[in-house]
């Protein structure tokens, strides 16, 4: 079995494949990148435990793209824009019931931390805390490392662009994130709003 297949985050890929090349050459890049995901493993196995190891199957797919002369990248970056924009849509019917929205803001800054802390692989700073604003500086991501360590930095850049899209899904907060370390940036700047305005 291919272990692509229970990747949840890149089964759905393959149709993506399917639609830009046709199921046979879909099938036969799925493949390979399977094998190719493999390989890495048995090369380091250790990467298996890795804190950035949901870049693996990325980089798999991203090493038999490129080597095949595809956009491996632009592939990659529209399949995860899509995913963040399906996480958003769950993440915005969530936030929408009374009250909701109001209690993700008040503790925004715990989940954050949480969310970007040593312990899943992330160095961080504290910009500014609630109300006014909640902002972190990420780092270094382990995604981001575990990319660049493998050669195939542009690989975790999908990563980047499902969570730029789901962090929209939150009624009433405003996300942005105007850099981003995979992109060349000293850090991956998040900035968080309690906006009443936005739906």
């Amino acid at each position: 079995m291919n272990p692509l297949n229970r990747q949840w985050l890149y089964r759905g890929f393959h149709k993506r494949l399917i639609a830009s090349f046709g199921k046979d050459t879909a099938d036969q890049i799925w493949d390979e990148a399977g094998k190719e995901y493999r390989r890495i493993l048995a090369s380091q196995p250790e990467l298996k435990r890795h804190k950035g190891a949901m870049t693996l199957p990325a980089v798999a797919l991203y090493r038999i793209l490129t080597a095949r002369g595809e956009d491996a990248e632009g592939l990659l970056n529209a399949h995860g824009g899509d995913m963040g924009k399906r996480f958003a849509r769950i993440i915005h019917v969530l936030t929408s019931f009374p009250g909701v929205d109001r209690l993700v803001w008040r503790n925004v800054d715990g989940v954050m931390k949480k969310m970007s802390s040593e312990k899943l692989g992330y160095r961080s700073q504290i910009v500014s805390e609630p109300p006014e604003m909640y902002g972190v500086d990420i780092l270094s991501c382990p995604y981001h490392e575990l990319a660049k360590q493998l050669g195939n930095e542009k690989a975790v850049l999908c990563i980047c662009h499902m969570d730029k899209e789901y962090s929209q899904g939150f009624r009433h907060i405003r996300y942005d994130r105007n850099s981003a370390v995979s992109e060349g940036a000293g850090a991956c700047e998040y900035r968080l709003r309690f906006d009443q305005d936005k739906d």
